[in-house]
């Protein structure tokens, strides 16, 4: 099942086109348009979870890594090079498609079912660490606790998730990023979209989410980014 969908990761460095080898859909091409625009440049940022993310991968060999920001190059290289496999879904992008089709055919209804089916559909245990970056957050509330539940079971016992929320209130337009890892701490953030947010996300609600994880740790940035850890 993940043999077809991943096999163009494994390509020779550099064949990637510059948006991560991924088509998109026309609203979400307006939307990357839209972001280059808007006053978001791209920038190299230091990130406390994904340093944690990467100590808990320290020192354990083939990894199964599962990105859902999209396939980048830089990502592929830094954790292949690392001796880990690495997966790619661009869950947002997916989503957009959805919607769309769904606008079409009236069927808004069965969305969560389709994300569940056709985009994280994933073997249980399946991975040992899934980069969710901030996916999350931008998921309507009948998506987001089945989505959670789904990446929970895709964990194996003891796998770790990285997760980031926006400070900022309901409502307001953040810039989407694509996120592309320098080092074990070094992020190369490029604004791809703007999205408003479905809601407010602080401590409390972060701890109900990922309530059945083993254990959940914040790093609040100062960019107004919240990272989050889990544990399964």
């Amino acid at each position: 099942m993940l043999g077809e969908r991943f096999r163009s990761l494994f390509r020779a460095a550099g064949e990637l086109p510059a948006n991560g080898g991924i088509v998109l859909a026309a609203g979400a091409a307006r939307r990357e348009a839209a972001a280059r625009r808007f006053d978001a440049a791209e920038a190299d940022r230091q990130s406390s979870g994904l340093r944690q993310f990467f100590e808990v991968l320290r020192g354990q060999p083939r990894m199964r890594i599962l990105d859902l920001g999209g396939a980048t190059q830089a990502n592929i290289n830094f954790i292949t090079l690392q001796g880990h496999k690495l997966y790619t879904e661009d869950l947002l992008l997916s989503l957009d498609r959805l919607i769309e089709q769904a606008r079409e055919s009236r069927a808004r209804q069965a969305l969560p079912a389709r994300v569940l089916a056709e985009h994280l559909n994933f073997p249980a245990g399946e991975f040992d660490g899934i980069l969710v970056w901030d996916t999350l957050e931008f998921l309507e509330e009948d998506m987001l606790g089945p989505s959670v539940a789904r990446l929970q079971a895709a964990l194996k016992p003891g796998g770790t998730l990285l997760s980031f929320f926006h400070t900022h209130a309901k409502g307001e337009t953040v810039p989407v990023y694509r996120y592309q890892i320098r080092d074990h701490q070094t992020l190369h953030l490029q604004p791809r979209a703007l999205r408003p947010l479905p809601r407010a996300f602080n401590n409390r609600n972060l701890e109900r989410m990922f309530a059945n994880f083993r254990s959940v740790k914040f790093f609040l940035a100062r960019d107004n980014l919240r990272e989050v850890i889990v544990t399964r």
